[in-house]
């Protein structure tokens, strides 16, 4: 199964296209299409996801960038957000694949800019891709606590992006009216991966709505274990 993936302003989306993404969108996520529509066009771009062979739309993203400081040091942010991709097209390296092309246009743009991954989410699905990718840096995590340059600056982003949701105490955004379906990401409270339950423990109201910012730095480092890491899964695939 393969997929090709386009970035596309929202401004330039057709209302077919919007339809379709709603459409997809609501497979997964609880919320009204206004919210749904205004979220499109606070994005800088909209990724989607097609199947290469019936061009069935399969998968979604919304990603916006910009420049940063905090503690008098400069930094570039890429956010995503509304991140989906239908089942069956998981685990092929598509998201990674789309990732890796827009942070080397953000490269190309800023050659010499620190860049930060900077998303927020109700889903441990999205929060335990962080270690499975076996990412070095990462935050926040089980092991260690978060540094107090790369706290700070998940509060300076949370503050700006959701002021009045935002829990500094708890370290998480509170709900602002949309929450995943049930079932498409739940997880017990005793589950046998230990991501998983500091998931758990940092976002016990994830079902609510509540979601956990996350900060990943895109140092070469962890640029190289994200590729590594898609290798194996794409070879892992090929074994079955």
């Amino acid at each position: 199964m393969r997929v090709r993936f386009r970035y596309t302003p929202p401004s330039r989306l057709v209302p077919a296209e919007v339809d379709a993404l709603w459409a997809l969108y609501a497979t997964a996520f609880e919320t009204t299409r206004e919210a749904f529509e205004a979220s499109l066009r606070r994005a800088d771009d909209v990724l989607r996801f097609y199947d290469r062979s019936s061009g069935e739309l399969c998968g979604m993203s919304l990603v916006s960038a910009w420049a940063a400081e905090h503690a008098g040091r400069p930094f570039r942010v890429i956010w995503t957000g509304a991140a989906l991709l239908k089942p069956e097209y998981r685990g092929i390296n598509a998201l990674h694949r789309a990732g890796l092309w827009r942070l080397a246009r953000e490269r190309a743009r800023h050659p010499l800019a620190r860049i930060l991954w900077f998303f927020d989410t109700f889903s441990v699905k999205s929060y335990v891709m962080l270690p499975r990718n076996e990412l070095f840096e990462y935050w926040p995590r089980l092991d260690r606590p978060t540094p107090e340059w790369e706290q700070g600056v998940i509060d300076t982003l949370c503050r700006a992006a959701a002021p009045d949701a935002w829990d500094p105490v708890r370290g998480v955004i509170g709900c602002q009216g949309r929450r995943l379906k049930p079932g498409v990401a739940d997880a017990p409270p005793d589950h046998p991966d230990p991501h998983v339950r500091f998931f758990l423990e940092r976002n016990p109201r994830y079902r609510e709505g509540e979601r956990l910012p996350c900060l990943v730095p895109l140092t070469p480092r962890n640029v190289a274990s994200i590729i590594t890491s898609g290798v194996r899964r794409m070879l892992r695939r090929r074994k079955r």
